[in-house]
């Protein structure tokens, strides 16, 4: 009946809560890369989280004595580097996906922390995680935007995607000041055209060189004029 006791006990306290507790802890982080629909969300956070526990308990429980434990660990921090590259994406002359990366590498480290039993250590990065992605980013978008262009599209008369292009500016983070922008006929060279003024703030300083090079894809637009 004791050796049933002390195995029971074994089972809890070195296997089911550390474990437990990385799934906790990996779903608060991804929990925040969920919501935005997020390549790597709140199943990948914590298997992330739980595995890196894993391995890290297997380290030091599963060898015998003399077998260095940080090795595991060590294999641990360089293998994740292949899951984040994972959900970094390019997207036009964007690249997307570096926080999440970023998330991962973290939940990584809290998971190993767990494995350890450096609990309050792991408690500690997870809520400091959870407010950098969530709280943090509230305060970086209310932060005035620092570069503001006023870009005008010369377009043929006949294009109609003026919707589409300001949905396409505003999935890149930019804010498109106006909703209806301003649009005039003009006559160049015998044809018409039409000449469409948008006016966009963005944070990013090459901003203006990128985005004039994806929006000349679009069929229709004749030349853009950014000031």
């Amino acid at each position: 009946m004791g050796a049933f006791e002390i195995n029971v006990s074994t089972l809890v306290f070195d296997y089911l809560i550390p474990c437990a507790l990385a799934c906790v802890c990996g779903g608060i982080i991804g929990f925040e890369r969920e919501i935005i629909d997020r390549p790597a969300g709140l199943r990948t956070h914590i298997l992330v989280c739980l595995g890196a526990t894993i391995f890290t308990l297997v380290s030091y429980l599963g060898f015998e004595s003399g077998f260095d434990p940080s090795r595991i660990a060590a294999g641990v921090v360089t293998g994740i580097g292949f899951i984040g590259a994972g959900v970094i994406f390019r997207q036009g002359l964007f690249v997307k996906g570096v926080t999440t990366a970023a998330s991962i590498w973290v939940v990584a480290a809290v998971g190993i922390a767990i494995g350890t039993r450096l609990y309050y250590l792991a408690f500690i990065t997870t809520i400091l995680a959870f407010c950098v992605l969530f709280l943090v980013k509230i305060i970086e978008d209310r932060l005035p935007r620092k570069f503001s262009y006023t870009m005008t599209v010369i377009s043929d008369e006949s294009f109609e995607q003026t919707g589409d292009l300001i949905n396409f500016l505003k999935s890149y983070n930019t804010k498109v000041v106006c909703e209806k922008c301003m649009m005039e006929r003009v006559t160049e060279s015998g044809d018409n055209k039409i000449s469409t003024l948008f006016k966009l703030e963005s944070r990013d300083p090459a901003y203006s060189t990128k985005i004039t090079d994806i929006i000349n894809r679009f069929k229709g637009i004749d030349r853009i004029e950014i000031a």
